[in-house]
């Protein structure tokens, strides 16, 4: 590989840790630029690659969020625990259901955490805690199951869709949202990650440009959300979730 492709490379890997570390949605990025800078990978070679940069650049936002950010142990292990167990069965049901379903179950989602967010305006902007201690562990099990199977199962915008679940379901605030979702999302993505690389398809020559630029872009990411606040992640969530629904609904056209 050329210095030049080493270094777009790591380039890719740096704004994609960016926007992940802020609000998810660091696919957007990350993929369009695998497959034009690499196109001789296969699909399975280059969702591990680009899996382990992203496992370690969002290991590097979490532990940076936690740093500053306090959320309860309650909320966090719980969550965590439940999307490692159940993004191992979204995975199994995904080689089962046709692309073309799991396309338009993406843009439904997308579309709807769009307009909720729109319409309610002062989403995330404050804590408004829904339950009692004890109830908010099981909340978060229900988010972290919920999110680690679509994770499994569908995907792309799972880190997006877990700042809106913890936001709209249990009621944190967009910063400690992004804190929370940082852990729970390693969890969801190290089962996968595990069985790609035990078989084989982490390109490490492509993985290494690709850790050290996301993991740069993650610990930038992150400071600049906590430095911000929750109004300047609200408008990175909305602007990412319109993404998504175009990104889904231009190959549904295709």
């Amino acid at each position: 590989m050329s210095p030049e492709l080493w270094l777009l490379t790591g380039l890719a890997g740096f704004a994609a840790g960016l926007l992940d570390s802020i609000v998810g949605g660091g696919g957007l990025i990350l993929t369009p630029a695998m497959l034009n800078l690499h196109p001789g990978l296969n699909i399975l070679q280059t969702i591990a690659t680009q899996r382990t940069s992203s496992l370690l650049g969002t290991s590097v936002a979490a532990w940076n969020y936690f740093r500053h950010v306090s959320v309860e142990r309650r909320i966090v292990v719980p969550a965590l625990v439940s999307a490692l167990a159940f993004s191992a069965i979204g995975v199994q049901f995904a080689k089962r259901i046709d692309p073309d379903v799991l396309k338009m179950a993406v843009l439904s989602v997308c579309v709807l955490l769009a307009v909720y967010t729109v319409l309610r305006k002062d989403l995330g902007l404050r804590e408004q805690r829904r339950y009692p201690p004890r109830a908010e562990a099981w909340a978060a099990v229900a988010v972290g199951g919920a999110c680690g199977f679509y994770n499994g199962l569908i995907g792309p915008g799972t880190g997006t869709l877990m700042v809106f679940a913890f936001v709209s379901v249990i009621g944190l605030d967009f910063l400690k949202s992004s804190a929370v979702s940082k852990s729970t999302n390693v969890a969801a993505d190290l089962s996968s990650w595990t069985v790609l690389a035990l078989s084989g398809y982490v390109v490490w020559l492509l993985a290494i440009p690709l850790i050290i630029g996301n993991m740069l872009g993650s610990y930038v990411g992150s400071k600049l959300a906590i430095r911000q606040g929750d109004r300047f992640i609200r408008f990175v969530f909305l602007a990412v979730v319109l993404a998504l629904v175009a990104r889904v609904g231009w190959g549904l056209l295709q």
